[in-house]
This record gives structure tokens, C-alpha cells and sequence, in this order.
């Protein structure tokens, strides 16, 4: 996504975020994207292609996006889906369902960390990274573990925008630059 995307969706984002917290209920705002966003995201290809296409008539797209989630979903999302289509922005909209994961986050001193390992990681060992991460970042931490056996052995571990990279795969690379930069 390009950066004046990113951009617009975090500004879409936040004029939603602050909706949701002036009538009280950002999390239940965040439920709604989510739900917009699995029902989409649970389309076949096709289905999903409508949202996107610019071809259809903005009337038609807002008539089947009020008939798909009036009344499931709280004014405030779908007054966003109906923008969207107006302004023809439909693609932005996962953009601006993780710019919005990430304010409640942040206003519920909540941190998102990504644990990456070779194999599934027993349930001490998580329970031990969430604790010291939530110790030396004072707040509440959901992990999220992915297996990726092309790690080898070791952690990768990624903390917002930093990554702690402790798997046997990086600790190769960095050994065959230094090993190609002797030149022997």
C-alpha cells in the first residue's frame, strides 16, 4: 500500500476511532469492522471483487452494502462503508481496519507482538515471553505465534516496528557475511 493510501486510511480510521469513543464503545465499533471485514473476506473471489470494482454504480454498491449489514452493523461502520463507496476508497478498508486495531490498542495500553518459531511453542515458554514483555513494556501483551520450520531453532520476535531476531537462520546469514566479507 502506498504511503498517501496508508495515509488516508488513518484518517478514515481516526474520525472512526473517535466516533467510537465518543458514543462510548470503540470495542464494539472494532467488532463491526471485523465482521464487515470477515464477511467480505469470507466472499469467493468474485463476490469480493464487487466491493472493489469501480465499474458497478456507487447507488448499487451502497443498495447491497445497506441490504448486507443494515442493522448488523452500528452507524458508524456503515456510514464508513457508504463513504467509501461515495468517495471510492472500498480499497483502503483493511487498511483502515489495522490503523483502528492499532488506536484501541493503544488507548487500552494494549501491545500486538508476533512470535515467530520453528515449531509450536509449549505454554510456559509463552507464558514467560508475555510476562517479560508486558514487564519491560508495562503493558498488556497479546501474542500471536506462527510456526515457520524455515526458522530452524530459535525465537523471532516482533514488538511494533522492532524485531528481536534470535533464530538459528539469522544467526547463518550474519555468519556467511562475515565469512564472504574475509575474503579468503
Amino acid at each position: 500500500m502506498s504511503a498517501v493510501s496508508e495515509a488516508a486510511a488513518r484518517v478514515y480510521a481516526k474520525a472512526l476511532f473517535e466516533l467510537g469513543l465518543e458514543g462510548g464503545d470503540a470495542g464494539a465499533v472494532a467488532e463491526d469492522l471485523h465482521a464487515v471485514q470477515d464477511a467480505l473476506n469470507g466472499l469467493e473471489g468474485d463476490l469480493r471483487a464487487f466491493f472493489n470494482l469501480p465499474q458497478l454504480r456507487r447507488d448499487d454498491k451502497r443498495r447491497i452494502i445497506n441490504l448486507a449489514f443494515g442493522g448488523k452493523v452500528g452507524r458508524p461502520v456503515l456510514g464508513l462503508l457508504n463513504v467509501l463507496v461515495e468517495k471510492r476508497r472500498e480499497a483502503l478498508f483493511d487498511e483502515i481496519v489495522a490503523q483502528f486495531d492499532t488506536m484501541l490498542d493503544r488507548q487500552q495500553g494494549r501491545l500486538q507482538v508476533q512470535v515467530t518459531s520453528a515449531r509450536k511453542l509449549d505454554d510456559d515458554l509463552v507464558a514467560a515471553l508475555r510476562q517479560a514483555i508486558e514487564q519491560r513494556t508495562n503493558q498488556s501483551v497479546v501474542l500471536h505465534e506462527r510456526v515457520d520450520p524455515g526458522v530452524i531453532g530459535g525465537l523471532r520476535v516482533n514488538v511494533g516496528d522492532r524485531v528481536i531476531d534470535g533464530t538459528v537462520r539469522r544467526t547463518l546469514q550474519d555468519m556467511r557475511r562475515s565469512l564472504a566479507a574475509l575474503k579468503l
